[in-house]
Parts: C-alpha cells; sequence; structure tokens
C-alpha cells in the first residue's frame, strides 16, 4: 500500500500581513496535483491544519473545496484528513459521513470506541486510525475519566483504547497531530498547551506499521516508525533552510520503505545580510529578487526608509532589522519603527544628519552644515 503524506498546509496563512493564498494555490494545483498524478497513492494522507485558523477564510475554503473536488470526483483519489490545532473540527467534518462514498475519510470528533478505515493490498488487510487533535481535556470528557493529566497520559488512554480494537494480523497507520519529544521546532508553530508540556513519548507508538504526523514544520523522523512530513512551504524566517517536501511511504508485508519528494515554491523565503548599499547591488543581479525576504542590515548608521528603499530591488521584502539598533530591533514598520528606534537608542543628532545627508543628498556633511545644524539644535533644546 502507497501513502502519500501530507500535512500543515495552513491555508489562508497571512506573514507581515501577506496573505499566501496565492503560493498555496500554486502549490496545489502546480506541485502537488502533478505528484499525485506521478506517484498514483493508494491513499493521501492530510495530517491536521488544513487551515490557518478555525475561522477560515472564504478564499481558503473555496481552494480546498476545489483541490477535493479535483482530488476525489476528477480523479477518483481516497483522501483522509484530520483537523489540527489550528482548525475547526465541527467545520471541518461538516457531511463526512456522505463524503465517505466519494473516498473522502474526515475524521470527527474523539471516540471512547474509535473505528478503523479498511484497506486491503496483496499483502492483506490495512487498517488506518484517524486521532483528530486532542487536548487532555477532552479526553478525560470523552473517557469520563478525571485521573488524565496532561498529554502523555491522553495519549496513552486514546491509543490503549484503538489497540484493543485492532484485527490481528492487519498492519496498522495511524494518524495524530501532536508534539512528538526530541522534535524540532519552528516559530510559525502553535504551542499546544499553555503552562504545562504538550509533548509525549514517541515510544507511544510501538506497534503501528507508520505514523503519519502533523504539527511540526520540518520533515523530520520523531519515532522508529513515525514521522513528520512539515509543511509543504515555509511560513517563518526560521524555516529560509528547511527543504520542504512531500512523504511517501509504501508498505510491504513486513517493511516500510519511506522518501521525501522535494518542494519547490513560487517564491522562496531567504534571509539576507548586508549593507544597504551591497543589497542593493546585490539585487540588481539577484535572479530571484521576487522572493519573500528578510533583510539583516549591517549598516553602522541610521538608515533613511530602509523598507522603501530595499523594496527598489525587492519588491516583497517583508521586515529587515538594523545593526546600529540595539538588540537587531525590528524594522518591518519601516519609517514609524525607525522613529522610534532613534529615539529608544538616542541616536547622536549628528550621526542622523551625516545620514541623511548621505542617502537623500548624495552628498557628504560639510562643516558649515554640521556647525548650522547643531547651533539649531541646541536652541530648539532650550526651547
Amino acid at each position: 500500500m502507497k501513502l502519500l503524506h501530507t500535512a500543515d498546509w495552513h491555508l489562508g496563512k497571512v506573514i507581515f500581513s501577506r496573505s499566501l493564498l496565492e503560493e498555496q494555490e500554486h502549490f496545489l494545483f502546480h506541485t502537488f496535483l502533478p505528484a499525485v498524478d506521478r506517484e498514483d497513492p493508494d491513499l493521501i494522507v492530510l495530517a491536521g491544519d488544513v487551515f490557518d485558523r478555525p475561522i477560515a477564510p472564504v478564499e481558503a475554503i473555496r481552494l480546498f473545496d476545489d483541490l477535493l473536488y479535483a482530488l476525489c470526483a476528477e480523479r477518483g483519489r481516497k483522501v483522509a484528513v484530520i483537523p489540527g490545532n489550528h482548525d475547526s473540527a465541527d467545520r471541518l467534518t461538516v457531511g463526512s459521513e456522505i463524503l465517505k462514498r466519494q473516498g473522502l475519510y474526515i475524521a470527527s470528533r474523539l471516540k471512547a470506541e474509535p473505528e478503523a478505515v479498511h484497506f486491503s493490498d496483496e499483502f492483506g488487510p490495512v487498517e488506518l486510525w484517524m486521532l483528530p487533535y486532542f487536548d487532555p481535556a477532552q479526553v478525560r470528557e470523552v473517557f469520563q475519566d478525571e485521573s488524565v493529566r496532561g498529554f502523555q497520559e491522553a495519549y496513552e488512554r486514546v491509543l490503549g483504547a484503538v489497540r484493543q480494537r485492532q484485527t490481528k494480523g492487519a498492519r496498522q497507520i495511524l494518524m495524530a497531530h501532536c508534539f512528538v519529544t526530541g522534535s524540532k521546532k519552528s516559530e510559525s508553530e502553535s504551542p499546544l498547551s499553555i503552562g504545562g508540556s504538550g509533548e509525549i513519548d514517541g515510544a507511544l507508538f510501538d506497534g503501528f506499521d507508520y505514523v503519519a504526523l502533523g504539527h511540526l514544520h520540518g520533515p523530520q523522523r520523531a519515532a522508529k516508525n513515525a514521522r513528520y512530513a512539515g509543511s509543504p512551504l515555509k511560513y517563518s524566517f526560521d524555516e529560509a533552510r528547511q527543504k520542504k517536501s512531500l512523504t511517501v511511504a509504501e508498505l510491504s508485508a513486513d517493511s516500510v520503505e519511506v522518501r521525501q519528494i522535494p518542494v519547490l515554491p513560487r517564491r522562496d523565503m531567504r534571509v539576507l545580510e548586508g549593507t544597504l548599499h551591497e543589497l542593493l547591488q546585490a539585487a540588481k543581479t539577484d535572479e530571484h529578487r521576487e522572493d519573500f525576504l528578510y533583510a539583516n542590515l549591517l549598516d553602522d548608521a541610521p538608515v533613511f526608509e530602509p523598507m522603501a528603499r530595499l523594496r527598489e530591488g525587492y519588491p516583497n521584502l517583508l521586515g529587515l532589522t538594523c545593526a546600529w539598533l540595539q538588540g537587531g530591533r525590528s524594522q518591518a514598520q519601516g519609517r514609524d519603527d525607525l522613529r522610534k528606534g532613534l529615539r529608544a537608542q538616542r541616536v547622536d543628532d549628528q550621526a542622523v544628519l551625516e545620514a541623511f545627508l548621505r542617502q537623500i543628498c548624495d552628498r557628504e556633511p560639510d562643516e558649515d552644515i554640521t556647525r548650522l545644524f547643531c547651533r539649531l539644535a541646541e536652541e530648539e533644546e532650550r526651547l
């Protein structure tokens, strides 16, 4: 049985006030669907965080609807989806019982008596267990057990119920949306718990042939039989060096082979570093100047309206920091942040004047201008 494992699409995602819907649509219809056609999987598994927030934008819902139609109605693919911590389970699972007839399986709420989705291949039966995202409070309510505390105990209880209903001899696939201890996090991921640990031990998955995980955005192995597919696109600048992918898992009689399909975005997400002059010069020959960018400016002196000036070369610059501001204060807002930074750092007035003359007037400050500026500044201070 061949699985195409993906997760964490976060449809409707916005970063630095920029919607990524166009990038997501490009991924789904120009990368994901062609991969489905090439790989011809028996099942596509989407392990949570379909949308970026519980009340998703209408455009994001339409995009997901169009994709499901292309997969299930046009191609006859079987698709399994679980809600993640960003999704509204109730909204995502509307009509789920009817949609099973089209090969679309969407996990509903957590059940005390979980049910598997049954498949088979030349090696025999396969059982798929779909766990929607849940927290300890939901487990206490569903299982009527107030003793459950923390995510570790919650998963022990839920997986215990799954194991009681497994068919002997059938290969076992699990879908879950959680944080496995020891895995690498990214800035764009929301914490699963507040004031406590949301982590679980990967040993809880012992006995399953393949565990398709969602939540963490970096593709990685979480246990000997469990993997995060990761997000197919970059959703924060600390993910700039991550290599995004889709995961293919092929189950034979007694083994699982896993490989990754690289995902190349329409626009990458990168971090640049250098002085304003260096970056503007580099932009002239940068073939990927349309990428989403964050700049670390290394200028020693204040830079006037750095965002506006850098966007002349890099139109999709989303944010920056300046070395001359203590602690690398963010300059995502441009002029307002520059003003706040100058006030907070008490940058010398003469240094501001010199930077202004060089950057805006394209001239070096001379002694007469400097002397006049200093005299006027002193008079204003006395007032």
